[in-house]
């Protein structure tokens, strides 16, 4: 009978043990995502601070006369006619990324963006160069597709003439080339027009 009382004893000493400790835990869980969802808050609202500070101190600070000789991106259109989302797009094959605009367009700040990690491939992997200087009547841009993963990709331009501005093409898949060709002696690769 005593070894029953001794078992059971050690049993709910146990179990309290366990209890006592996942309740512990819990807190400590608690107290480690407050803690960091705070300090995101902070850097967050410090940030946003810190721009709104700085957008008024230069909007105070700037003359009319200087502020006015380039046009804002609220003047500038683009909407991408290559590449679509329909359209097959191959890794080492040379396309032209075109667009309509009303606005003549001398220079592209581009980049090749994962549709995934929304994380852009580099200028080197993509084959898409950051800075691009357009020839006066062109409405393209000539784009050799770099070694990229393949996957679902879109482009986005960020300065049309040196000006801040934000347009995205539809998100596109690039492919990989099949085994045993290249873009000589298949036809996936457009004959690229001028």
């Amino acid at each position: 009978m005593k070894s029953w009382k001794r078992i059971t004893l050690v049993v709910f000493v146990l179990l309290g043990s366990t209890t006592f400790f996942g309740y512990w835990s819990f807190g400590q869980f608690d107290t480690v995502f407050d803690t960091l969802n705070a300090s995101y808050l902070a850097s967050t609202l410090s940030a946003s601070s810190f721009h709104q500070t700085v957008t008024k101190r230069d909007a105070s600070t700037t003359s009319p006369e200087i502020a006015t000789p380039v046009a804002s991106s609220t003047d500038v259109e683009l909407s991408f006619t290559f590449p679509q989302e329909d359209e097959g797009v191959y890794i080492s094959c040379t396309y032209h990324i075109s667009w309509q605009s009303p606005t003549t367009i001398s220079s592209l700040e581009t980049a090749l963006i994962d549709a995934g990690t929304r994380e852009p491939a580099g200028p080197i992997a993509s084959g898409l160069a950051k800075e691009n200087t357009i020839e006066p009547d062109a409405q393209n841009l000539t784009w050799k597709v770099g070694v990229v993963w393949p996957g679902e990709y879109y482009i986005k331009i960020s300065k049309i003439n040196g000006v801040e501005a934000e347009f995205k093409s539809k998100v596109f898949e690039i492919n990989k080339m099949p085994e045993g060709s290249d873009e000589e002696d298949n036809n996936l690769c457009p004959e690229p027009s001028e």
